[in-house]
């Protein structure tokens, strides 16, 4: 089976008047191996919104996992997805290639410092 990427605009809910632009794309092999996509966000007027990386990886333990990033265009993280299995076999496990870009849309709040702890 061919791999064919997530829609990136759905599972990142991009407005219609906005534009979503790929920056870059890198694979890597051996142990750890998997691909990553880099991708910016920027609204209507032009201006960037927002960054995103997403990835679908296993690392040197043997752990598979897929999922993003956003950062606001200042670079605070702002949310974040991640699944414990490769975007081929979320697709699979799912009924359908939508099921699966929903299964990756759900956020996860950013972790943050605990309260009364100073920065």
């Amino acid at each position: 089976m061919l791999f064919e990427p997530p829609v990136f605009e759905t599972i990142f809910r991009i407005p219609v008047h906005h534009r979503l632009v790929i920056t870059s794309s890198r694979s890597r092999g051996g142990r750890a191996h998997g691909v990553r996509w880099f991708h910016d966000e920027y609204d209507g007027t032009g201006a960037l919104v927002a960054r995103y990386e997403t990835y679908d990886e296993t690392d040197e333990g043997g752990r598979s996992r897929c999922g993003w990033r956003k950062v606001d265009a200042a670079g605070r993280l702002v949310a974040k997805r991640e699944v414990g299995m490769r975007w081929a076999a979320l697709v699979a496990a799912q009924s359908s290639r939508r099921a699966a870009e929903r299964a990756v849309q759900a956020t996860e709040p950013p972790m943050h410092a605990p309260r009364g702890l100073a920065a």
